[in-house]
C-alpha cells in the first residue's frame, strides 16, 4: 500500500465516477484556499513540447504573458510546475530561484495587462480543469499609475470552460461587495 500522491488518478483523467466524464482538479489544488493555484493538462504537439494554444489560460500565463516561470530553470530540469515569483522577496533571491526573466514577470504581474488580470480571476473558480477561456470586456472601473507606470482596471468578465467546451467559470474582474443590512450586524 503507497502513501504517496497518486495525481488524484482517475480524478485528473476525468474516470472518477464523481467528475461526469470531465478532468477535475486533484484533491490538493481543490482544497487550496487562497486561490493560488491553477492546475491543466496541456496539449503535445507532435515534437513532444507544448503545443500552441493560445486560449489555454495556462498556455496564456507561462508562455504568452510569462508571468509563471519554473524553479531553477539554470538545473535544466524543465519542470512541469510553475509559479508566480512572490513580489517582494529579494530580487537577487528570486533571480536565482526563477532566472533571468523574474524582473519581466514581477513587472507584469504588478502592472497586469487587461487579459492577464481576468485570466488570473480563474485561479481555483473551478474543480474542473479549465482548457480555454474567453473575456467579455466590461467597463472601465479604475485608474491609477503603479511605479509609474498607468493602470485601468476594466470589470471584465472571464469564462472558463472544460474539455467539453462546457462553461464551468464565470467570473467578473471586480469582486461584488455586500453590506449587511443593520438589523443583521454582528458586531455589536
Amino acid at each position: 500500500m503507497s502513501e504517496k500522491c497518486i495525481a488524484c488518478y482517475p480524478r485528473i483523467e476525468g474516470k472518477d465516477p464523481l467528475t461526469g466524464g470531465e478532468p477535475m482538479e486533484t484533491r490538493c489544488m481543490a482544497a487550496c484556499v487562497g486561490k493560488i493555484r491553477m492546475q491543466s493538462l496541456m496539449r503535445i504537439g507532435e515534437d513532444g513540447l507544448w503545443a500552441e494554444d493560445r486560449w489555454h489560460p495556462l498556455y496564456y500565463t507561462i508562455r504568452v504573458e510569462q508571468v509563471a516561470l519554473p524553479l531553477y530553470p539554470q538545473w535544466g530540469t524543465e519542470p512541469n510546475g510553475y509559479y508566480i515569483p512572490p513580489r517582494h522577496s529579494p530580487r537577487g533571491y528570486a533571480r536565482q530561484m526563477f532566472g533571468p526573466g523574474v524582473d519581466n514577470a514581477i513587472e507584469k504581474y504588478l502592472v497586469p495587462s487587461r487579459e492577464l488580470l481576468a485570466v488570473l480571476q480563474l485561479w481555483r473558480a473551478s474543480q474542473q480543469i479549465v482548457f480555454r477561456y474567453d473575456v467579455i470586456p466590461g467597463p472601465k472601473v479604475f485608474e491609477t499609475q503603479i511605479h509609474g507606470k498607468r493602470f485601468d482596471m476594466y470589470n471584465d468578465t472571464v469564462l472558463g470552460f472544460n474539455k467539453s467546451g462546457k462553461e464551468v467559470a464565470r467570473i467578473q474582474v471586480e469582486e461584488p461587495i455586500y453590506i449587511r443590512p443593520a438589523e443583521r450586524v454582528n458586531w455589536l
